[in-house]
């Protein structure tokens, strides 16, 4: 009898990979390889779903800048949160944030005469400011990020208040600041490729930079495979001599400066800094977006693409709906939903990943 070669099986089993057998394990390692692909997927459904169901209305360029424009204020505010729920950490108060830079901006304009674009770099910098301030009373203090990310919160919320007295501020419109950082100079009857046509998807443009920057970091240098290894295992980066409370307040003054430059855009868009903007429930469907993204709430895992998946995901549901004539309150239902099956096609990938471990 002549042996059967089966030296490919045998290096498998040697090295402990458990080969898919069924369709549904082979779909579920395509997530755990690639976690964008599920949402992704819901995404074009939705696509296609809303275009027939607004009899091709959803796909029209006026539209579509509306939900992009959404898109990319819950972008920018999703991806600072995947970069601190890797961690293990979570922020609360990136809406304060969003309402507080516009706020700075405007004022040093109107009451000092400082240019918008001075402005704009004050009020980012304040952002990666509260930031620190947050990951340092984190890391040093050992308070729970969550309960030190709602005081800020409200902290911030009763400073925007107070400033105006809950009143928005009409801001200034300077050229080329506001076209470049978010105006819509577009003509609904003029082309989309055009260069004022292309005003009417700049947040958007924006938040595609920032996320694609964010990426590239995480996957392609030492900070980002520093800011993974935190999250998967704190006590394992720390013996190999990775400082892991540095590492966590890094991600925390990054996070204030994407909410800060969030609000900032917004501010452009509609040149008014309304204290209204930022309300908690835009970072709640900012963590909402990453988590249906594929961002782990458990840390060492997230996909910057997929937040913005998710957010995109989050922008046409609410405007999707209300176009197909359902209650704007439904879309809530649909978000809770979604949550909630993304946790569990996370957690079924993350027991897979780890039978699949050597």
């Amino acid at each position: 009898m002549v042996p059967i070669n089966d030296s490919g099986g045998a290096k498998a089993r040697k090295v402990g990979v458990k080969v898919p057998d069924t369709i549904l394990e082979r779909a579920l390692v395509l997530l755990s390889r690639y976690r964008e692909v599920s949402i992704a997927v819901v995404a074009v459904v939705l696509v296609i779903y809303f275009q027939f169901g607004s009899d091709g209305g959803f796909l029209t360029a006026q539209f579509q800048s509306i939900v992009l424009r959404d898109t990319g204020r819950l972008g920018l505010i999703a991806v600072a949160e995947v970069l601190l729920m890797i961690t293990g950490e979570i922020d609360l108060s990136l809406s304060g944030t969003f309402s507080l830079a516009p706020y700075i901006m405007v004022l040093l304009s109107i009451t000092w005469g400082v240019p918008l674009a001075v402005g704009a770099v004050i009020s980012v910098a304040v952002g990666v400011l509260v930031g620190a301030i947050n990951g340092l009373i984190t890391v040093r203090f050992r308070v729970p990020s969550l309960i030190t990310t709602v005081g800020t919160l409200f902290f911030l919320q009763g400073i925007v208040v107070s400033i105006y007295n809950s009143q928005p501020i009409i801001a200034p419109v300077e050229e080329p600041f506001n076209a470049i950082f978010g105006e819509n100079l577009s003509d609904p009857a003029g082309s989309v490729f055009s260069l004022l046509g292309i005003t009417a998807f700049t947040p958007f443009l924006w938040t595609l930079l920032v996320v694609g920057a964010i990426a590239l970091v995480l996957n392609r240098t030492s900070f980002g495979l520093h800011t993974i290894a935190t999250g998967s295992n704190i006590v394992g980066a720390r013996e190999i001599g990775i400082r892991t409370d540095r590492i966590k307040v890094y991600n925390f003054m990054i996070a204030g400066g994407c909410a800060a430059f969030a609000g900032i855009i917004n501010t452009a868009q509609f040149a008014s800094a309304d204290p209204q903007g930022g309300s908690p429930f835009l970072t709640l469907q900012a963590i909402a977006a990453a988590v249906i993204g594929g961002t782990s709430l458990l840390g060492g895992s997230g996909t910057p693409i997929g937040a913005l998946i998710g957010a995109f995901v989050v922008a046409s549901l609410n405007n999707g709906l209300v176009m197909v004539g359902a209650q704007a309150t439904v879309s809530d239902v649909y978000l809770g939903a979604a949550i909630v099956a993304a946790m569990i096609l996370n957690v079924q990938v993350d027991r897979l990943r780890t039978r699949r471990r050597v």
